[in-house]
């Protein structure tokens, strides 16, 4: 026997952004997505305003990079080529390989030493570096940071270029720490920064 009556499910109601992602999920933007947009607005922004904030990265890195995906557990050897260029980077068992996020720690180093004219780098807290970044003041993202400072602190890294020239190979091989030594303290409490005083990063 047949009705005309709507069944259960077809007269129900579903919220319109899980009706979106099924129809259309390339139109579906995450939180992660809208922020970078923002940021890329901004850097534009600047650009057409002649405001640029400039940031500085070591040759190395600019020319062959560090991994972005977390490497395998274990694994302890980073190798990556351009052209004659070729970087190594030896991981320290306790912390692992630097990765992903991590990259951006030489970059904001090497931006400050530039700004600083000095290879001693001084920065007030560790709060500073999670805003020069844009990420959020909090435990988590603290954790994250020191991580990434520990991973590259202990790295071993190797770079070097191989060209032949006149029927003659040269090589020329650089193996370097990123950072001599390191000395990073966080404050919850902005105003704690007026108290502690001495003790730069």
């Amino acid at each position: 026997m047949r009705t005309n009556q709507p069944s259960r499910e077809s007269s129900a109601f579903y919220r319109a952004d899980s009706v979106l992602r099924q129809a259309c999920p390339e139109l579906v933007v995450s939180k992660r997505k809208l922020r970078q947009a923002a940021t890329i607005e901004l850097v534009r922004h600047r650009r057409a305003n002649a405001q640029p904030s400039l940031g500085f990265a070591s040759r190395p890195f600019v020319l062959c990079g560090l991994p972005i995906k977390k490497p395998k557990l274990g694994e302890l050897l980073h190798e990556r080529r351009n052209g004659h260029f070729v970087l190594q980077v030896t991981g320290h068992p306790s912390y692992g390989l630097p990765w992903g996020q991590d990259r951006l720690v030489p970059i904001f180093l090497a931006t400050l030493a530039i700004r600083q004219h000095s290879q001693v780098i001084k920065f007030n807290s560790a709060a500073e570096v999670l805003d020069t970044f844009g990420m959020e003041q909090g435990g988590t993202q603290y954790r994250r940071l020191i991580g990434a400072f520990q991973r590259i602190f202990e790295a071993t890294i190797f770079f070097g270029t191989d060209t032949q020239c006149h029927k003659a190979t040269v090589i020329h091989q650089v193996r370097f720490n990123f950072m001599a030594e390191a000395r990073i303290w966080y404050a919850r409490d902005p105003e704690q920064q007026t108290t502690v005083g001495g003790h730069e990063n």
